[in-house]
């Protein structure tokens, strides 16, 4: 079940997507998919699905997609001259798959379920002493 679908992805692309492109669409649709449903704690059916969601999905595979021939999960390079430095930074995305970014996971907050702290009584009603007892 995917949370996306290709018009979805394309309008975060700002093109149509290409022929190898479609050929991906469905799996990466599912991965993000998968990943909003386990990090939100919810399976968001039925449809339609919230706005955000789907946003989120979408902008997920277009980030994937949209890397192209570059590095995967590669975020940003730095250069000086001298003394001579180059650096790169490399995000959550590294292995080529969609992530979640910050900013997916802001997005996502409303609708999470959970999470938080639980309060869990250690101690059950029969070993209730009263001050006579002890």
């Amino acid at each position: 079940m995917a949370l996306a679908t290709q018009a979805d992805v394309e309008a975060r692309l700002g093109r149509v997507a290409t022929e190898a492109e479609e050929a991906r669409l469905p799996s990466l649709l599912d991965d993000a998919s998968a990943l909003v449903i386990g990090y939100s704690r919810q399976d968001f059916e039925p449809a339609p699905y919230p706005t955000p969601v789907t946003g989120v999905v979408a902008r997920m595979v277009a980030r994937v997609l949209s890397q192209g021939e570059i590095t995967p999960g590669l975020e940003s390079t730095t250069e000086g001259a001298g003394p001579f430095s180059r650096g790169f930074k490399y995000g959550g995305g590294s292995s080529g798959d969609v992530w979640l970014s910050a900013t997916d996971k802001t997005m996502l907050r409303p609708y999470r379920l959970g999470g938080g702290l639980i309060s869990v009584q250690l101690v059950g009603d029969r070993y209730d002493i009263t001050p006579d007892e002890a």
